[in-house]
Order: C-alpha cells, then structure tokens, then sequence
C-alpha cells in the first residue's frame, strides 16, 4: 500500500467514521489556536488517526510503515513510539509483553534468548521492568531484536505469573519428572534448556512458532497443556541417558 492506496482505502471508509475522526483532528489543531501545532505534532495526530480509521493496525511492523508512508526507518520508529506513548497504559504494554514472550528465539550464542519487538517504547518498557529485576538487555545488533540471558528471560516471564500459577506449574513439572528439590526458577530454566536444545535446529520463524506451543500453556498456567508439552521433552531426556 502506497500514499494513493490509503487515499483509496480512506475513500472506502464510513463517512460518519470519517467525520467524527476530521472533528477531532480539527478540535487538536485548533488548540491553542491555528497553526500553533508543530509538524512533528501534526504528524503524530494524523498517524493516529489514521489508525483510528483501521488504514493501519495498532501495532504495525516498522517496515510497514517505512514502505507505505515512504518515511525513513528513524521516522516510523519515532511514530511508532510517540502513538504508543500517548494513548497506551501499562497494563496494555504488559499485555503485548506477555505475548511476545510466548514467542521468544532461541539464540545459539552466549545462552542468550531473543524477542523481537518493532514499537521502541514496548522496548523501553520491557528495560524498565528488567532494571526492576537486576537484569539488563543487549540491543547491540538490532534495535528490534531484543536479548536477553535465560535468567533474565526467566525472570520478566516469572514477574507476570500469580503465585498460585507458580505453584501448579511447578508441581506439574515435578510430575513428569523435574527434580522436586529444585526452585521454581530452577525448574523453569531447566526445561527452557530442554526446549532450547530440541529447537536448536530450526530457523527463527518456525522456532518463534515452535517456542510458543511449549510456552503459552506456561503463561496460562494450564497444567493439563503443560504436561502434554513437556513430558516429551523430560521423557528424551530420561531416554538419552539409559
């Protein structure tokens, strides 16, 4: 979709929609008077409204906005970040945490695991709650690829479950073989281990993917999942030792 395709898409829009969407636009550029709005302001107000309309999602990928808007990748970060900023709470930016980290990639350097974000203030967000853990993230390769130590991943993962999550998890681990002497954590970084080891071979999309079928039921805390899961993982384990 280019500059004219959004015209087009726009064109399709309800009118009412349109005309509520306009009144608002408006209502921001008059304050405090015409013309008083900088382009950076006025830019951001029309990205969102444009969002606002659905011609562009909510959380889309940066290179979306790079191609359609013809802007350079600073550019549509900086959209990114300022939309993010002004009409997000904390607890919608954990939500969309939460789920990228059913979705990690594990890298094969260092012990260390990747999550991919494109909205730069889910990331400064993410480092908040990490510097809160003692833990800090390694953004040197890739501003959207994100990484972290197992023990830091563990921690953020294990900051968004409930006690009484913790407490099933780990006793459906102990079930299906987990050493029952060990800590939550303890169990938790074993079986990523586990998970890294059977997905060291895949490419990134389909070990994003794959990680997320082990690691959903973890955040639902959905035992029965959990050990549908991993008792197949604990069991090769078992079977490679005999």
């Amino acid at each position: 979709m280019n500059n004219m395709e959004i015209i087009e898409q726009l064109k399709e829009a309800k009118a009412e929609d349109v005309k509520q969407v306009f009144i608002a636009l408006l209502q921001d550029y008059l304050t405090p008077a015409f013309g008083s709005m900088s382009k950076r302001d006025l830019d951001i107000l029309l990205f969102m409204k444009l969002q606002e309309l659905d011609l562009f999602p909510q959380n889309p990928d940066l290179y979306e906005l790079v191609s359609q808007l013809r802007v350079t990748r600073s550019k549509a970060r900086n959209l990114l970040y300022e939309s993010k900023l002004r009409h997000t709470s904390p607890k919608e930016l954990d939500e969309e945490l939460k789920v990228l980290l059913q979705h990690p990639i594990f890298l094969k350097d260092q012990d260390k695991i990747g999550i991919e974000i494109d909205n730069p203030y889910l990331i400064d967000h993410l480092r908040s709650k990490l510097k809160k853990l003692n833990h800090i993230t390694d953004g040197s390769f890739s501003p959207e690829l994100v990484r972290l130590t197992t023990d830091a991943f563990i921690a953020l993962f294990e900051s968004y479950l409930p006690e009484a999550s913790k407490k099933k998890i780990q006793k459906a681990f102990v079930e299906i073989g987990a050493e029952a002497d060990k800590s939550f954590k303890g169990i938790l970084k074993g079986a990523l281990k586990k998970l890294g080891t059977k997905l060291a071979d895949k490419a990134g999309g389909e070990l994003a993917a794959s990680a997320g079928d082990y690691l959903e039921p973890l955040i639902n805390a959905s035992v029965q999942q959990i050990k549908a899961r991993f008792s197949t993982l604990f069991n090769e384990d078992s079977n490679s030792n005999t």
